[in-house]
């Protein structure tokens, strides 16, 4: 009953398309779609393989067609904290769950429901259509993570900030989807933020991962000067109607030529 799978390369969402009520193209019956979407499930967390289910019966409600209804954001965080109250037992305060949309990412990426669309704040199962499933996402062990905190000294390669100001984020240097594996080395610890850009830019991207500053800022990641600084380079190349760019090069050449000079290089 699930659709023809297609295979694909990095996935965009889809546009959003005009609602439908009832139909369903190939009467495809929704409890049976969902079943068996479901027990394809390749994530090895059953919490996750639920949450899926929960985010998928919110952007296809019984008794309605496809193209789904166009549900905001706070409605699948909505139903993901009703599920997750009902089944919350424990003795301690609960705690809202703040991994909602990483689980429809990882729906619409790993697991391959490619049929979902969005536009900002607004999301839609736009299609029934599956695609191939990626290699399950690996988790760490805390000896092999703690290796690499420390090779990065504990700060994201990016922004170069610590915990507790951040929450860091075990990320691919370069993505499964471009041939990136799981050995060590292409692991590093990026905080929450730069980790959503850097998964933004990867969308639809084929510039080299080899040379890309996200996966490789150590090496690539522009270099930051002070406020104050820019604003004097600035300031100098307006005074001498130079290109800051190019007066910033000049600088930096000059610095190593005298280095150089001094050293007898």
């Amino acid at each position: 009953m699930a659709t023809e799978r297609k295979s694909r390369g990095r996935q965009k969402f889809l546009s959003l398309a005009p609602v439908s009520e009832q139909d369903v193209l190939g009467n495809i019956i929704r409890e049976v779609w969902l079943e068996e979407v479901c027990q394809e499930f390749v994530c090895p967390s059953e919490a996750n393989k639920s949450y899926y289910r929960v985010l998928l019966e919110e952007l296809w409600p019984a008794g309605h067609g496809i193209p789904g209804p166009r549900v905001k954001e706070d409605e699948l965080r909505e139903a993901i904290e009703r599920f997750r109250k009902n089944q919350y037992s424990g003795s301690k305060p609960y705690k809202p769950y703040v991994d909602v949309f990483r689980r429809l990412r990882e729906l619409q990426g790993e697991e391959g429901i490619t049929g979902i669309g969005r536009e900002g704040k607004t999301y839609q199962l736009v299609s029934l259509s599956l695609s191939e499933k990626r290699v399950p996402r690996i988790k760490l062990s805390d000896t092999d993570w703690l290796q690499i905190l420390e090779t990065y000294q504990h700060r994201c390669p990016v922004c170069s900030r610590s915990e507790p100001e951040v929450r860091f984020q075990q990320d691919h240097k370069v993505p499964r989807t471009r041939g990136g594996g799981n050995e060590l080395s292409n692991w590093q610890p990026l905080c929450d933020e730069c980790n959503n850009f850097k998964s933004t830019s990867c969308r639809g991207c084929q510039l080299e991962c080899e040379i890309c500053s996200w996966a490789f800022p150590e090496q690539f990641a522009p270099l930051r000067l002070s406020s104050d600084n820019i604003s004097r380079l600035r300031q100098v190349a307006a005074n001498t109607n130079s290109n800051p760019h190019d007066l910033l090069n000049q600088i930096v050449t000059r610095f190593f030529v005298n280095q150089a000079s001094e050293t007898g290089e």
